[in-house]
C-alpha cells in the first residue's frame, strides 16, 4: 500500500483520527482535544459503520453537552465528511433552528470534502459540479447533504441519516409556540424522511433549554413509550446527571473541560445566564416551569428609613401591566414604581388594582413626586394604548413600552439574571408582597394564580437595567 492508502485507511477506521487531522480545515485555532471529543467520535463511528452495513440502528442518539464543547464541529461538520469516506452513497439531512446556521455547518463540512488533503486521500468522493451549493450538494456516488431548519421544508427528500443540531435556540426556548414547532419538526416531520426506518438513525445534539424541549420530549418517550434511545449527557460540572454514569470518573476536579470551561469561566457564565438558564445550558438540567425563576435571596432588602428618597433616584417612573376590570377573578392592573441610584435599581412601591378605565386613570394620576407627575410606562397593547392616550391628554407623561420577550415565562427568564446579579433593591415594607403574596407573589411564578405583578416587574427591569434601554428620560 502507498503512504496515501495507509493514511486513508487509518482515517476510515478511526473517525477521531480523521477529526484531529482535518481540524485545520475547520478552525484556525489549535484543537483542545479533551477526552469527551474522542468519546463522541467513537460513538458516531459505531453508528456510521452499522449504517454502511445496513444493520438496524441501536436507538436514536441524543447528545446533551454545553455550548463551546465542539459538539457541532464533531457531529454536524466532521462526521458527515467522514461518513462519505466509508459510505459515499449516504444521503444526509441536517438541520438547526436557523437555516443560516444549518447552511453554515453544511458549508464547513463541504470545505473538508473539497480540501486538497481530502481529495488526495479519498479521490472517489467528489461533489458534482452541477449540484454544488451551500444548501444542497450531491456527490458523484449519489450521496447528498441537504440542509434545513425546524421551520423549513424537507419535501421530496429521504435520507439514510438525520442529524439535528440545536433545533431550538436559547432565545426561543422560553416560548411554548417555538418549542412546539421544534418538537413537531423532530417527531412528526423528520420520521417520514427516512429511506429505511430501521437503519436510519436520527441524531439530536443540543444543550438543554427547557423540560419539554426536543431533548426532554425524547427522554419522556424513552421513559414512558418504549422509545429506543442512546443518551450521552455531559454537564459542565460533575453531578448525578452525567450519562453514562461511569464518565463522571473522567472529569478533572469535577469539570468536564477544565481548559475551555474553567471554574472562573463557569462562574462568569452563571452570573451572566442566571441560575435558571445555567442549569439547562451548562448543566443539562433545566429547571421546571412551575418555579425557580425568581429567588428571594437575589433581592437586596432595604429598611424603609434607609431607602433613598424619590429625589435621589434617576429615571424614576411607574411601569404598568394593565387590565380594565372590577372582577378580581380576572387579571389586575399591576404596577412597579422604581428608579436608579448609580447602576442599581430601587423599587419603592408596587401593587395592583381591579379598576375599570376611568377609575384606573384617576388612580394613576396620584403618582406625584416633588409636585410633578411621574412618567408611566405602559405595554403597547390594546388596553395600554388607550390608557396612554388618556394620560397624555390629561397632561401626564405616559409612554408605550415594547414587549419584553414573547410570553410571560420568557420575560421572567430574560430579566431574572439582573436580580441574581444583586442589582435590585426593594423597600422592606413591600418585599413580602413582591415575593409571597398569595396570588401575585413572584416566588411562585408561573404557578401563581395571577402573574400581572411579574409582568410589570419585568418591564421595569428592562427599562432600567436592560443592556439596550428603550427610553431615556
Amino acid at each position: 500500500m502507498t503512504k496515501n492508502e495507509v493514511e486513508a485507511e487509518l482515517f476510515r477506521r478511526d473517525f477521531y483520527s480523521f477529526f484531529v487531522h482535518f481540524w485545520k480545515e475547520i478552525a484556525s485555532d489549535e484543537l483542545v482535544a479533551n477526552w469527551h471529543i474522542k468519546y463522541i467520535c467513537d460513538e458516531l463511528q459505531g453508528i456510521g459503520e452499522r449504517l454502511r452495513e445496513g444493520l438496524p440502528h441501536e436507538g436514536d442518539l441524543l447528545v446533551n453537552v454545553p455550548p463551546g464543547s465542539s459538539k457541532s464541529t464533531i457531529i454536524s461538520v466532521a462526521f458527515p465528511a467522514w461518513l462519505w469516506t466509508i459510505y459515499p452513497e449516504c444521503r444526509i439531512i441536517s438541520g438547526s433552528y436557523s437555516a443560516t446556521i444549518s447552511v453554515d455547518l453544511a458549508s464547513k463540512s463541504r470545505d473538508i470534502v473539497q480540501s486538497d488533503d481530502y481529495r488526495r486521500l479519498f479521490p472517489y468522493v467528489k461533489i458534482r459540479d452541477d449540484s454544488n451549493n451551500k444548501t444542497n450538494y450531491v456527490n458523484t456516488k449519489g450521496g447528498f447533504r441537504f440542509s434545513t431548519s425546524s421551520t423549513g421544508s424537507v419535501t421530496g427528500k429521504h435520507a439514510n441519516i438525520l442529524i439535528m443540531d440545536d433545533i431550538l435556540s436559547p432565545k426561543e426556548s422560553t416560548s411554548e409556540i417555538s418549542r412546539n414547532i421544534a418538537n413537531e419538526f423532530l417527531n412528526t416531520t423528520l420520521p417520514t424522511r427516512k429511506v429505511n426506518k430501521d437503519t436510519a438513525p436520527p441524531i439530536l445534539v443540543m444543550q438543554r433549554l427547557a423540560q419539554n424541549d426536543p431533548a426532554g420530549v425524547w427522554l419522556e418517550q424513552a421513559k414512558y413509550s418504549g422509545k429506543k434511545l442512546r443518551h450521552i449527557c455531559l454537564p459542565a460540572e460533575a453531578c448525578d446527571g452525567v450519562i453514562p454514569a461511569e464518565l463522571k470518573e473522567r472529569y478533572t476536579d469535577g469539570l468536564l473541560d477544565p481548559i475551555r470551561m474553567s471554574r472562573d469561566t463557569l462562574k462568569s457564565l452563571r452570573a451572566t445566564l442566571g441560575s435558571y438558564a445555567y442549569g439547562g445550558q451548562m448543566q443539562q438540567n433545566p429547571m421546571p416551569d412551575d418555579g425557580g425563576i425568581w429567588n428571594e435571596k437575589w433581592f437586596n432588602v432595604v429598611p424603609d428609613h434607609l431607602f433613598p428618597e424619590d429625589s435621589e433616584l434617576r429615571k424614576l417612573a411607574v411601569d404598568w401591566d394593565l387590565a380594565y376590570t372590577k372582577n378580581e377573578r380576572n387579571s389586575a392592573s399591576a404596577y412597579v414604581k422604581a428608579g436608579l441610584l448609580g447602576k442599581k435599581m430601587y423599587i419603592s412601591d408596587l401593587g395592583w388594582k381591579f379598576y375599570e378605565l376611568p377609575e384606573l386613570i384617576g388612580y394613576m394620576k396620584r403618582f406625584i413626586s416633588d409636585g410633578v407627575h411621574l412618567p408611566h410606562y405602559i405595554e403597547g397593547k390594546g388596553s395600554g394604548k388607550s390608557a396612554q392616550q388618556v394620560l397624555v391628554s390629561s397632561g401626564i407623561p405616559a409612554f408605550e413600552s415594547p414587549n419584553v420577550g414573547k410570553d410571560k415565562i420568557s420575560r421572567a427568564t430574560l430579566m431574572s439574571p439582573y436580580a441574581e446579579s444583586g442589582l435590585i433593591y426593594v423597600k422592606q415594607s413591600i418585599f413580602d408582597k413582591l415575593m409571597f403574596d398569595e396570588k401575585q407573589g413572584i416566588a411562585m411564578f408561573p404557578n401563581n394564580t395571577h402573574d400581572d405583578l411579574n409582568d410589570a416587574l419585568c418591564q421595569a427591569i428592562q427599562r432600567l437595567l436592560g443592556k439596550k434601554p428603550f427610553f431615556v428620560i
